[in-house]
């Protein structure tokens, strides 16, 4: 956890400006693409998941990016309400989804106009962000109904990586990151709100573009998938670089 911590306010300032993120969705896209797995496979994966774990189709998408995640559930069937309140990446989800998310953060006043009415809320590479965690998963029990799925994922802390690179973990970004968790962080803090653990896993990636821009030819293909196997290695003793977890609304 950063100490000390920077207000609310200023996070959510700071997220709405024009200077965070990319500037377009192609550069998002490029940026993405250079990883594996990239996010269309990340979104695939955990929107097959949320598939067998909920009853229902109303997703909401909290902090929505680009819309891999929200294009991949509509075409999945669910519908979809998204939010992202940084105007680059609301462009990029208009372009690429196909209508524009809420220009919001998710915060009372979402939880309150949403109050029980979705089966689904997924939060990507969000609550390492946000200053008062307690409040966001006490929102996210409000605007779920009952039975409802809570979908996490966020840097982790345990992981073979980050034990490996200590202090010049490259998740410890602040002001970007002011929270830091561990499985057993993650799952106390969704218990304290009413939710059951429904299953939580660690996944990997890589830089592959990057890895392979360092080394020539069949070496560059030999050294990323060489790293990812040995993360993936890791993922059987829950050390995999990402959790991803699903709580269930009691």
């Amino acid at each position: 956890m950063l100490s000390p911590r920077p207000a609310q306010q200023e996070m959510d300032a700071y997220y709405a400006t024009m200077g965070y993120g990319m500037e377009s969705l192609a550069e998002s896209v490029a940026l993405d693409v250079g990883h594996y797995p990239d996010s269309v496979q990340d979104a695939r994966r955990i929107i097959v998941q949320l598939l067998v774990y909920s009853k229902g189709k109303r997703f909401m998408d909290v902090g929505a990016g680009i819309g891999f995640f929200s294009r991949e559930a509509i075409q999945q069937g669910f519908s979809v309400t998204a939010l992202e309140p940084n105007p680059h990446s609301a462009a990029g989800f208009e372009e690429q989804v196909g209508f524009a998310p809420m220009q919001e953060v998710f915060n009372e006043q979402i939880a309150e106009l949403y109050n029980d009415s979705q089966d689904i809320v997924l939060l990507s590479q969000v609550l390492e962000h946000v200053c008062d965690v307690e409040s966001i998963v006490d929102g996210l029990s409000r605007v779920l109904v009952k039975g409802g799925v809570a979908a996490v994922a966020v840097p982790h802390f345990g992981s073979l990586l980050s034990r490996v690179q200590g202090r010049h973990d490259m998740y410890i970004s602040p002001p970007e990151h002011v929270n830091y968790f561990s499985i057993n962080g993650l799952n106390a803090l969704f218990q304290r709100h009413g939710f059951e653990c429904i299953v939580v896993h660690t996944v990997s990636k890589v830089p592959r573009e990057k890895i392979q821009k360092m080394y020539p030819s069949i070496l560059g293909k030999i050294a990323w998938r060489g790293l990812y196997a040995w993360l993936k290695l890791s993922e059987l003793f829950d050390r995999g670089m990402i959790i991803n977890a699903y709580y269930r609304k009691k």
